[in-house]
């Protein structure tokens, strides 16, 4: 099975026995991405630090905490989706070190351009025996899963509070068909064998079954309901809490964030969530306590970036220490 044990696409041998030797050109590569994500990070909090202290004054810090750790799960279980995404395509990483690179890799989403995840689980995976064609069709199959869930859930949840709330976000539903089409576990990978055939390149070789991607699927439902849920305890901590804010924060988080991915261009799909956002919580506060809703939401929602990057780094460093004291 190809991303286990074998020779990599460039003919060295990996696996158990192989002793790659370190390339420094890719460490000093990745560790300059790696710092260019996390200024990044750090400049979208400094530049919104006003409003968001008068908005955590506002709502207390119970709140907050409470949102963060929601927050937090909702970040963690995007990890399960793409590495169910990835054991499908037949790649098996350890929980440890596969969650080092995937938190590690998503701070990537803060540079401009919103591909830099793909490029470092690329780097990564290859570093493990995956060839850096079955990394990118995990990431692109795991994007597939996380957007079609999220439209679907806003589909489903934003009716609920609002019988005509869909007449104003029609448009961001056209993406669905496509999105559910790729959904089938041979479209994707035949749609990018095609390609890397016209570009002259061995093709991917792998097909995701039925099973990891319902699992996937299951993930990235728990992922919008983490997500909304921590959005939703902001919302109730600035206005008023009932079960009808709780399903416009799920269904407009999963549409928000859907459309940000969709978005490329945008670091994290700032803005275009942003902007949603603030327009679906229009709709129970005023726009200025809205927008400050949202940016509260965006500042802890990097911080559970960092977090979960900083605790699945340290987890299995101080696993490695403690396998090292016992050999």
């Amino acid at each position: 099975m190809e991303g286990t044990i074998g020779p990599d696409s460039e003919g060295a041998e990996v696996g158990p026995e192989a002793k790659p030797s370190l390339d420094w050109r890719r460490v000093a590569t990745g560790a300059g991405i790696i710092c260019l994500a996390l200024a990044g990070a750090f400049f979208a909090i400094y530049r919104d630090r006003d409003t968001f202290v008068d908005t955590i004054r506002h709502i207390g810090p119970e709140a907050v905490v409470v949102s963060a750790l929601c927050g937090l799960a909702g970040v963690s279980c995007a990890y399960p989706t793409w590495k169910e995404v990835l054991t499908g395509l037949g790649v098996e990483i350890p929980w440890g070190p596969g969650g080092r690179v995937f938190f590690t890799s998503q701070l990537g989403k803060y540079v401009p351009g919103s591909v830099w995840p793909a490029v470092m689980q690329m780097e990564a995976g290859r570093a493990r025996g995956a060839n850096r064609r079955t990394m990118l069709g995990a990431n692109l199959t795991a994007i597939v899963l996380s957007c079609s869930s999220g439209l679907i859930v806003a589909a489903v949840l934003l009716p609920l509070y609002d019988a005509s709330a869909l007449a104003h976000y029609w448009w961001a539903l056209l993406a669905l068909p496509f999105l559910l089409v790729m959904l089938h576990p041979r479209a994707l990978p035949g749609l990018m064998d095609r390609i890397f055939l016209l570009l002259r390149r061995p093709p991917l070789g792998e097909r995701l079954d039925a099973r990891h991607e319902a699992r996937a699927f299951a993930w990235s439902l728990l992922m919008w309901l983490g997500l909304g849920v921590h959005l939703a305890v902001l919302a109730a901590a600035a206005s008023h809490w009932s079960v009808s804010i709780v399903l416009l924060c799920i269904g407009g988080m999963a549409l928000a964030v859907s459309l940000g991915i969709l978005f490329i261009p945008a670091p994290a799909g700032a803005g275009v969530r942003d902007v949603i956002l603030v327009l679906v919580l229009g709709s129970v506060m005023g726009s200025s306590q809205a927008l400050a809703v949202v940016v509260a939401s965006r500042a802890i929602l990097i911080v559970c970036d960092l977090t979960a990057a900083g605790l699945a780094a340290f987890t299995v460093r101080r696993r490695a220490r403690s396998i090292s004291g016992a050999g």
